[in-house]
This record gives structure tokens, C-alpha cells and sequence, in this order.
């Protein structure tokens, strides 16, 4: 679990980009920047593993997620990038992911 309990919507995904079954729905373009890319016709799949760890009572849609997406944009955790259906972490929230990643593994914890 993260910092004040809640999982955040970055840190979802980026649990997902680790996991290598879920190539298919979201990967990295480049992973040493940070940028990654929905599948075309799995995008919804994310969204909707998304909506079930939040507990949402209605599905989550990719077009709701990416809502989320566009804000974390104003915080400057994630930007959007110019290709379609493709962001970046910005670097010190990937720097920050990779730091609890690695406190993760030290602990024996597995992180997704």
C-alpha cells in the first residue's frame, strides 16, 4: 500500500508496466524515459483493473482514466505525449516509483 493508504492512479500504472502479463493492455515505448503507450484494444482492460482497485460500483472506462491522466498533466506527474494513446512520467515521479520499488524488493515484498 502507498503513503496515506490510497493508491494512486500513476502508481497503478506503473505497477502494470512492471508486470509483464500486462504487456498486452500498457507497455513502455522507452522505459528509460519514461514513456509509455496504451494498447489500441486493450486500453479499456487497464481502466477497468483500475476502477476495481479504487472499489468503484460502475466500471471504469479508458476515457474516464484518461480524464485522470489529463490532471495528473497539471501536477506534472505524467505529461502527454504526441502520439496517440502515449505518456511520460515525469522524471521525478519515475525516480520516485523506481525509490519505493526498490524499498519494496529490500522488504521481500513483491510490488505489484
Amino acid at each position: 500500500m502507498f503513503a496515506g493508504g490510497k493508491v494512486r492512479l500513476f502508481h497503478f500504472l506503473f505497477e502494470m508496466l512492471e508486470d509483464p502479463t500486462m504487456a498486452h493492455c500498457v507497455s513502455w515505448v522507452p522505459a528509460a524515459a519514461g514513456v509509455f503507450r496504451f494498447s489500441s484494444t486493450n486500453k479499456d482492460q487497464v481502466a477497468a483493473l483500475w476502477g476495481q482497485r479504487k472499489g468503484n460500483k460502475r466500471p471504469m472506462t479508458y476515457q474516464k482514466m484518461s480524464r485522470a491522466l489529463r490532471n495528473y498533466a497539471r501536477s506534472g506527474e505524467i505529461f502527454k505525449v504526441k502520439k496517440k494513446l502515449t505518456y511520460q512520467f515525469s522524471r521525478e515521479t519515475l525516480m520516485s516509483l523506481h525509490k519505493f520499488q526498490q524499498g519494496d524488493l529490500l522488504r521481500g515484498r513483491d510490488f505489484v
